[in-house]
């Protein structure tokens, strides 16, 4: 384990009150000097540390968990687990996402051993890197939940808990995992409620609420919450200038998401916004659709195909009479990584509403997608 990860297993780090900006130092990314600066100045993000989102469009936010929001998040899934003291976690994730970091923070909270996979993501290296390490507690995603068990890696007898949060985990790959004796346990949470929110397949898609949290929809269906292991609020910039927003109504706090809640259970139906989450990252599906435009001056839309090991696939159309000359245009270089498109569809006119909106459902089944 390096330094940057031993730090915060150390007691000194969950009792400094500096306010921490994590973030990924592997990547090129905009000076955070400003921002490090302004927090410095901050009472109210004292003994915090902040969580960029890992939406895509917009100006960066930053999601402000204070150190006992997330000792209280690590103390609900050491629970809903049964973690005993001394148990060994494995870290698979990056740190600067809140479930990576949650595997420290609940390491720590146990005083259990916390083993770090450094090497590039490999299924079968990381399978004997748990053997080896005899891990018994892991988090991971479902990309790489697929990745174990299209390589047929068979779990290690070590392994007591695979907990899948950042997207969704089909049905046939959870069963698959579990054939493979990885005892899968899928996740729903986020950012904000410093990692899971629910933990374990109940029945009929419903995940179990863990002790902490309190839940209700709106009249819309969509969730509401509430906890100790809430955020404390957002860091944006604006014009240049940095703010610290809460938008948490008498400590509840609106999601996005359509849930439907049943005996302590919940399912997620989906989402109110264009947001989609592809290899565990949400990407702003009109973010990119704006970005196209503006290379091509058509109009263009991206459509999603749900895919096995990626969450999604994401499909770009445009509407143009020079479709040959817009397609090669169009610089996919600018979408790397996990906004990653496919080959660009074109059509001379899109189908439209009476209101003059695009009928996506036509276009898609136009496209046999």
């Amino acid at each position: 384990m390096n330094d940057c990860h031993c730090q915060f297993l150390e007691p000194a780090f969950w009792h400094e009150d500096r306010c921490r900006v994590m973030h990924n130092i592997q990547s090129t990314v905009a000076d955070l000097s400003p921002l490090k600066q302004w927090v410095r100045g901050q009472i109210a993000l004292r003994s915090h540390v902040l969580f960029q989102t890992s939406g895509s469009s917009g100006a960066a936010k930053w999601v402000a968990l204070s150190k006992p929001a997330l000792l209280a998040s690590a103390r609900m899934v050491n629970q809903a687990l049964g973690v005993e003291t001394g148990a060994r976690w494995g870290l698979a994730l990056p740190i600067h996402h809140v479930g990576g970091f949650g595997v420290l923070v609940r390491s720590f909270l146990s005083g259990s051993h916390c083993q770090v996979f450094h090497p590039k993501w490999n299924p079968l290296v990381f399978t004997r890197f748990v053997y080896e390490k005899s891990c018994e507690c892991i988090s991971l995603v479902p990309t790489q939940v697929v990745d174990l068990v299209e390589s047929g890696c068979v779990a290690p007898s070590c392994v007591k808990h695979v907990v899948v949060g950042g997207g969704s985990l089909s049905d046939a790959h959870y069963a698959k995992a579990k054939a493979f004796g990885w005892p899968v346990l899928r996740s729903y949470g986020m950012t904000e409620a410093a990692s899971q929110i629910a933990t374990g397949d109940i029945d009929d898609g419903f995940l179990r609420i863990l002790d902490g949290w309190e839940t209700r929809v709106d009249a819309g269906g969509v969730l509401e919450w509430r906890g100790e292991a809430s955020f404390s609020g957002y860091v944006v910039e604006e014009s240049g200038e940095f703010l610290f927003v809460d938008p948490k109504k008498d400590g509840w706090f609106t999601t996005q998401d359509l849930v439907e809640l049943e005996d302590g259970g919940i399912r997620v139906n989906g989402r109110t916004d264009s947001l989609v989450k592809v290899l565990g990252e949400l990407v702003d599906i009109t973010s990119i659709e704006r970005r196209i435009e503006r290379q091509t001056s058509c109009s263009a839309i991206v459509l999603t195909v749900t895919d096995e090991r990626r969450g999604v696939r994401l499909v770009p159309v445009i509407e143009c009479s020079e479709c040959s000359e817009c397609s090669e245009s169009i610089d996919l270089n600018e979408f790397r990584g996990v906004e990653s498109l496919e080959s660009v569809r074109s059509m001379l006119v899109f189908p439209r509403s009476s209101l003059g909106k695009i009928q996506r459902a036509l276009i898609r089944s136009h496209l046999g997608l």
